[in-house]
């Protein structure tokens, strides 16, 4: 009776051990990474503010200069999330890195979109049919090519396009006259506005969202830290709601971080941040149409693959 209570005992003690073996372990630290741009202010503030402790969570924001940079971090697992566009997303997923989408950050409706088409100063160009047989200065291969095609697809006007890859040069390209017109990102569109250019199309115009950006986390992590990455989203969702209700509070840190320029900063308008949902299969599938004819993958990368189910 009392090997067979023994016995018992130990099975329990195993079961116990083996158990507690194959739970997931937590990350000690979940490390962020973003770019200077507007679509970082909710996750700055979740850190900032100790909302991500609130959740149980540790996490670390990491400042990159550049999507370069900031895309090398993550394929070398210095980083588990980043703040990007779909388009580049597809391009990881195609390289042969797990990358999933996990919410949708800035571009849910029109008005939230952040990029436009400018003419130079002294351009004889001031409507977007006016572009046609014009350059227009793009970094190929990116969300601004995707941009600019997809928007000038809505009119009969055919273009040139000329390689500028750094930001501040392809704006002083702009303002020199050096091109008839130029792709930017905000805020850098409203100053080279506040400085002569002509804003001739912007994605905050058009009828449709049509570009977004998004929380993307490795595949790994998504697989091993599901409970975790519902805290995050949880946390997240509670800075969107702060800052949407009390703009005012957070507009210093919006200026920021989205390094508006000084000339512009108290009427540069700051957006309604979208709470995180899961990323919509028809804007996903915009990206992976335009990529595909692009010939920038080498194949179809499925909706399902590249966006979680959180």
């Amino acid at each position: 009776m009392k090997r067979s209570l023994l016995l018992y005992a130990l099975l329990i003690v195993a079961f116990l051990v083996l158990g507690c073996s194959a739970e997931k372990p937590k990350p000690e630290t979940i490390k962020v990474g973003i770019l200077p741009i507007e679509d970082a202010l909710p996750m700055v503030v979740a850190s900032d503010e100790g909302i991500f402790s609130e959740h149980g969570l540790k996490v670390e924001i990491v400042s990159f200069n550049s999507a370069l940079e900031r895309d090398a971090a993550l394929m070398a697992r210095d980083v588990d999330a980043v703040i990007t566009d779909p388009l580049a997303v597809i391009l990881l997923k195609d390289k042969g890195y797990d990358v999933r989408i996990v919410s949708i950050c800035l571009g849910k409706k029109p008005d939230e979109g952040v990029f436009a088409i400018l003419a130079a100063p002294n351009s004889t160009v001031s409507t977007v049919e006016d572009l046609n047989g014009k350059e227009i200065a793009i970094s190929s291969n990116t969300i601004i090519e995707y941009v600019t095609d997809v928007m000038l697809s809505k009119y009969d006007v055919s273009y040139k396009k000329v390689e500028i890859k750094q930001i501040p040069v392809r704006l002083r390209t702009l303002l020199d006259g050096k091109v008839d017109a130029a792709t930017l990102p905000e805020p850098l569109a409203s100053y080279a506005v506040s400085q002569g250019a002509k804003l001739i199309l912007s994605d905050a115009m058009m009828n449709e969202s049509v570009t977004q950006t998004v929380i993307a986390f490795r595949g790994d992590f998504v697989d091993k830290h599901k409970d975790e990455l519902k805290k995050f989203l949880e946390a997240y969702k509670e800075a969107v709601d702060k800052i949407n209700s009390n703009k005012d509070k957070y507009r210093d840190k919006f200026i920021e971080i989205a390094r508006v320029p000084e000339n512009i900063a108290s009427s540069y308008p700051m957006p309604n941040y979208p709470e995180p949902e899961k990323f919509p299969k028809d804007f996903y599938e915009r990206y992976l149409e335009w990529a595909m004819k692009k010939g920038l993958v080498s194949k179809e990368v499925p909706y399902e693959e590249a966006v979680a189910d959180v």
